[in-house]
């Protein structure tokens, strides 16, 4: 009996520990100061946990190049569950002007979760025809930490002999 109780107590905790995690939903942008049509990125991303249904604002002011783009990450280390999911786009202002991109939600374990709005200040110049943004550039950064390399050990000395 004493080893049941035990049991149960341990799941108790561990899921009781899982439910405690801090759950982040935040905004990113690339720019906050840009010229009439110069595009930035903006991303949505939730950490700590999986969404029901997540809300992203209507773009006022704003013309999508592209997006939406997804991306979900799930890693399991030791027995604890990290998740990040992100929603990007890239845009392009209309206006010049302080311009304020909505809040976005999401529901999270029946909770409502709201993130602050965007601002951005957009000058009155227009950008110069023959800027052309470096559409190479991944969306999402995938990168990790570089691996350390082992230390080269030194060469040994050789003797020579003369003969």
């Amino acid at each position: 009996m004493k080893k049941y109780l035990f049991i149960v107590l341990i799941l108790s905790f561990t899921l009781n520990v899982m439910a405690q995690q801090n759950v982040i939903f935040s905004t990113t942008v690339d720019k906050d100061t840009l010229r009439i049509g110069e595009e930035f990125k903006i991303e949505f991303v939730l950490e700590g946990a999986s969404f029901n249904d997540v809300n992203i604002p209507d773009f006022e002011d704003f013309e999508v190049v592209s997006g939406p783009y997804q991306s979900m990450e799930t890693q399991i280390t030791n027995g604890e569950i990290y998740q990040r999911i992100s929603y990007g786009f890239r845009l392009r202002p209309t206006r010049a002007g302080d311009l304020v991109i909505q809040p976005a939600s999401a529901q999270v374990k029946g909770e409502t979760i709201t993130i602050d709005p965007v601002h951005l200040y957009v000058l009155d110049e227009k950008i110069d025809p023959n800027y052309a943004p470096n559409v190479q550039e991944e969306f999402f950064d995938f990168s990790f930490p570089p691996t350390p390399t082992p230390p080269i050990p030194p060469k040994k000395k050789r003797k020579t002999i003369k003969i």
